[in-house]
């Protein structure tokens, strides 16, 4: 197996637990700004410093303590917000566990999973108002609901339910106690090797897996990323993916405030230019999907302004006077600059692959742009590029004192395997599911992914697809949907895809794929006319397949421009868009081989 380990860049100080880091946070920045938000779209801006930050957290945490919630499960779950940030931190720095539950589930699977979770406490923004109702009444076990804001609950549920009530309202209960000299959590003993957080997986209640992660796993995430990037303190990063996922949690909130950055709340995608703009953006992390809109729009108005092909040639210009030690990147693109709000410098995408253009475009105008690699149950970063190593088409090296392993026969740079990951941000394992846990930690340490890649001589990471979504087919050949879908997002007008192996007989699989199309994206002349979209995809399908090893082509497609099913970090459910297809060819009576080319509505 090769294996490689990540290197070391940066000294930085070592956290024990999330309370010492918050602490050495408030030590290094006290009054500088931690959190900047508005209560509604265009509103004033509301400031935390990292100080009032914290006191926020001792005076949740004591008054939680005094409602008799020590040691217990507690659920978090709304939108992003400064409330959710302080609430989930109070739980694990010294209260109990926070189980942390996706903004979007339905009603049904946030009453199943606060149930499987065996949460005794719901803390809840008010959009998530109705949804608590309905976990009051389904679930005895909840003690108490608390929501993030004052004045959302009505006064006759306050006086027919008693658990109902806020968040301004424990905070004072604290607060009242701290000053009483109550240090039941401000001196709380955190085991860092206990759980602390309980995270459960995308997908239905029954199917997802509830990643238990300890102190030690987060803090060791946070000094791995740190140890391999620098950011500047006071630098403004935007909140963006949902503070229940992993990678917002350990990377854009903790990683964030260790670093003394000023982490700002999108008031919603719909606002994210006009918040880059007012808040002079530095630093964004996020999915493909919303950089590839952001460089759509920018190529966009670069066509329509008439410089597209101006901006290449000057593309070309920079990258030549950067070997030579020149970097005039942002004078020369100050415009660009300018439109996404004129400070940013720094965008990390992960979850998916992305485009080594758009990769290419950021990086020649002067903004640093990375892709990383991680999953819950790391913590979640496995590798990433930086300042150092920025590989286009890798999702860069191991982290600082991570390892990475390829579970192949061979040894040699490129050999396909399944990835491997092993250091202290591995999780504890799944709750109350030791089968899956033995299923993915081996006995020597290693988490294994699900994910196939490779490593190339620089000891970069490669992803080609994952374990389970693998097409195998007769002859023994095995092709990734995932390389087949990144091909055909590059047609012009496509903005997704599904790939999957339609088996017709024992000795006979077709490659398909789902195709959906965009309007705003598609050639001029072809919108609204299905005939010929039919025509052009078809076409274009043919070109991708001669670039393909035979076995890969795609044999059959259809076209939408309904969106795929995903998740709230934007990846495509498989297995629900597979029924999903299947039961439309059922209804229809129909088969992919007789449907090639058609749309799908």
């Amino acid at each position: 197996m090769q294996t490689v380990t990540g290197k070391t860049y940066y000294q930085v100080p070592r956290f024990e637990t999330l309370r010492d880091l918050i602490r050495y946070s408030v030590e290094q920045y006290g009054d500088t700004p931690a959190y900047r938000y508005h209560e509604k779209p265009g509103g004033p801006d509301v400031v935390r410093t990292y100080r009032e930050f914290s006191q926020a957290i001792d005076e949740m945490g004591t008054g939680l303590l005094a409602m008799g919630f020590k040691d217990q499960h507690l659920v978090v779950v709304g939108d992003n917000c400064y409330e959710w940030a302080v609430a989930n931190t109070a739980i694990v720095n010294g209260v109990g566990i926070t189980v942390p539950l996706d903004k979007q589930l339905p009603v049904t699977e946030v009453i199943n999973l606060t149930q499987r979770g065996k949460a005794v406490a719901f803390i809840y923004h008010p959009k998530h108002h109705e949804i608590a109702k309905a976990v009051a009444e389904a679930v005895p076990q909840v003690r108490s609901l608390i929501c993030m804001k004052a004045d959302v609950i009505e006064p006759e549920l306050a006086q027919a339910d008693r658990r109902f009530t806020d968040m301004d309202q424990v905070r004072s209960t604290g607060r009242a106690a701290l000053a009483a000299g109550d240090r039941s959590f401000v001196d709380a003993v955190i085991d860092p090797e206990k759980i602390s957080s309980l995270l459960f997986t995308s997908g239905t209640t029954a199917m997802s897996k509830g990643v238990m992660l300890c102190h030690r796993n987060i803090t060791h995430n946070v000094f791995a990323v740190m140890s391999t990037i620098k950011l500047e303190a006071g630098q403004r990063a935007l909140s963006v993916l949902p503070l229940h996922h992993t990678f917002e949690n350990t990377v854009g909130m903790y990683m964030m405030l260790g670093f003394g950055i000023n982490i700002c709340f999108t008031d919603g995608l719909r606002y994210l230019v006009d918040n880059m703009k007012e808040w002079k953006i530095n630093i964004i992390l996020a999915v493909p999907l919303l950089f590839e809109n952001i460089y759509h729009a920018v190529q966009k108005k670069l066509a329509k302004s008439g410089k597209l092909a101006l901006v290449k040639k000057l593309r070309v210009v920079a990258r030549f006077l950067r070997k030579v030690g020149i970097d005039i990147r942002k004078k020369l693109f100050h415009q660009i600059h300018e439109g996404v709000g004129g400070g940013l410098s720094l965008c990390v995408s992960g979850a998916a692959a992305i485009d080594k253009e758009i990769t290419a475009f950021f990086n020649d105008i002067g903004i640093e742009f990375w892709s990383g690699y991680g999953l819950t149950e790391t913590s979640p970063v496995i590798s990433c590029n930086n300042y150092f190593v920025n590989v286009f088409g890798s999702v860069g090296n191991p982290l600082a004192t991570i390892e990475v392993g390829i579970d192949a026969d061979s040894d040699e740079p490129g050999t396909i395997g399944e990835i491997l990951s092993r250091s202290p941000s591995n999780m504890l394992g799944y709750y109350e599911n030791p089968e899956a846990t033995a299923e993915v930690l081996t006995s020597d340490g290693w988490v294994r992914t699900g994910d196939i890649g490779y490593l190339d001589k620089r000891g970069c990471v490669f992803i080609t697809g994952r374990k389970k979504s693998m097409i195998v087919l007769p002859n023994g050949k095995k092709a990734f949907p995932e390389e087949i879908e990144f091909v055909i997002n590059r047609i012009e007008g496509v903005k997704e895809s599904i790939v999957w192996g339609d088996e017709l007989n024992r000795d006979t699989l077709d490659i398909c794929a789902k195709i959906v199309v965009s309007d705003e994206l598609l050639p001029e002349g072809l919108v609204g006319d299905a005939e010929k979209i039919s025509a052009y995809l078809a076409e274009q399908l043919k070109l991708v397949n001669k670039d393909m090893p035979v076995y890969k082509g795609v044999r059959n497609f259809v076209w939408t421009t309904e969106e795929l099913i995903k998740t709230t970090t934007l990846k495509v459910k498989r297995p629900e868009e597979s029924k999903k297809i299947k039961a439309w060819l059922e209804e229809h009576q129909t088969t992919m081989r007789t449907m090639t080319g058609q749309r799908m509505s």
